[in-house]
């Protein structure tokens, strides 16, 4: 009996630790404290076409404008469209970094990612960077 515990207790640590990571990018956020991702990822940094870092020397802030890639656009379009009144959110290690409530459908295929963690943008940003060499 106590062997077959062991084997229980083994199969379900085994299975119950996944070591599945989500891909940095957006996700459809639920509208809790706890910003559960509530789907797969609209986009990944993968998608996205250019990003550009701006600086801002008062009160020391740093965020990041980007654009996605052409073929992402009609995508990024109908998903912002799709979540008027809900949230996205720029995943990035696992973690929501932020989740910007959705006003209207975004054509353009542009968004921001900020944080009062400068050091986090900074990171997200050289990350960025080195994803394109």
């Amino acid at each position: 009996m106590a062997r077959f515990s062991c084997i229980v207790i083994m199969f379900v640590t085994l299975c119950g630790c996944s070591t599945r990571r989500l891909a940095n990018g957006w996700y459809p956020v639920a509208d809790t404290p706890d910003n559960h991702i509530e789907g797969k990822a609209i986009v990944t940094v993968k998608d996205f076409d250019t990003t550009r870092l701006d600086t801002v020397s008062y009160p020391d802030v740093a965020f990041i404008e980007g654009r996605l890639k052409v073929d992402k656009v009609p995508v990024w379009a109908k998903a912002t469209e799709d979540r008027i009144g809900k949230r996205n959110g720029f995943v990035f290690k696992d973690s929501v970094v932020m989740a910007p409530s959705v006003n209207c459908r975004i054509e353009s295929g542009c968004f921001t990612i900020n944080s009062e963690d400068k050091n986090l943008i900074l990171e997200i940003y050289n990350s960025l960077n080195n994803k394109a060499k």
